[in-house]
């Protein structure tokens, strides 16, 4: 696609309307997106179904059009028969720029696109869903939703031992209001594909971050969303060989119970 200039890319920002631009932002802010889930983003203002699908296949076909917006040729979710609702889409290169325009970070030069496993979409459209679900827990006043980051925005670093620099990296980070108090969590999405081994190093990651002070007098909360109870079981067994004071910064959990969780309930 043919690469905008500074003042054309300008003047599509001042085009969009100010729904199109959310789903531009949110579609970057959390890498891949179905459609279905900008419908509940989105749309929830029209209640009947088969309307609320037409305007957001209007709305993603104008992104589309516009280059702001990509689908992935492979991927779909709910089979052919989903329509637009199946398609997964991404920022494009020129929804970047624009991106960073309005984030008063300057017309960025863009990350190149290239088509994603299907472990890595399923992974990133389960932290999607997780985003989702929030918003829709906010807007029935189960929680206030303050604040989710996505990786890699939510990673953070620590020194470590020898003062060495490490990492801890999340999927998602989120903030929620309950009642009047807040809750802080990372969340750690698992769907299956990582081995024993490699769970117990991000569990002990996150303990040298807790001893090092990382976030200060709020160290969120380690909650692991298993997609299903065998794994649940593994990921409890795993944070279970961790010295016993390490435990209470984790919590396991299928995606059902998550949000209880996430607002702060025990695991």
């Amino acid at each position: 696609m043919k690469r905008l200039s500074a003042s054309r890319l300008v003047e599509l920002a001042g085009e969009l309307s100010q729904r199109d631009r959310e789903i531009t932002e949110t579609t970057g802010k959390l890498r891949l997106v179905s459609g279905k889930q900008i419908e509940r983003l989105f749309l929830v203002s029209t209640t009947d179904p088969a309307s609320r699908a037409r305007l957001a296949r209007r709305s993603l076909g104008r992104l589309v059009e516009r280059g702001l917006l990509g689908r992935l040729e492979r991927r779909r979710v709910g089979g052919i028969r989903a329509g637009a609702a199946g398609h997964v889409y991404y920022l494009t290169p020129r929804g970047q720029r624009l991106v960073a325009f309005w984030q008063s970070r300057g017309l960025v030069r863009p990350r190149s696109r290239y088509e994603p496993a299907a472990t890595f979409v399923r992974h990133i459209l389960g932290i999607a869903e997780c985003y989702v679900r929030l918003v829709e827990a906010d807007r029935a006043g189960t929680v206030e939703l303050l604040e989710f980051k996505a990786e890699p925005e939510c990673w953070q670093s620590f020194v470590g031992p020898g003062g060495s620099r490490q990492w801890v990296k999340p999927d998602a980070f989120v903030r929620l209001g309950v009642g009047e108090f807040e809750a802080h969590s990372w969340i750690e999405l698992d769907c299956g594909t990582e081995g024993r081994g490699a769970l117990l190093r991000k569990c002990r990651a996150y303990q040298a971050a807790y001893a090092a002070g990382i976030t200060g007098d709020t160290f969120p909360r380690v909650v692991w969303i298993a997609t299903t109870a065998k794994r649940a079981e593994l990921l409890t067994e795993v944070c279970g060989s961790l010295p016993a004071d390490a435990w209470k910064l984790f919590a396991v959990t299928t995606p059902e119970r998550a949000l209880a969780l996430l607002a702060g309930g025990a695991s």
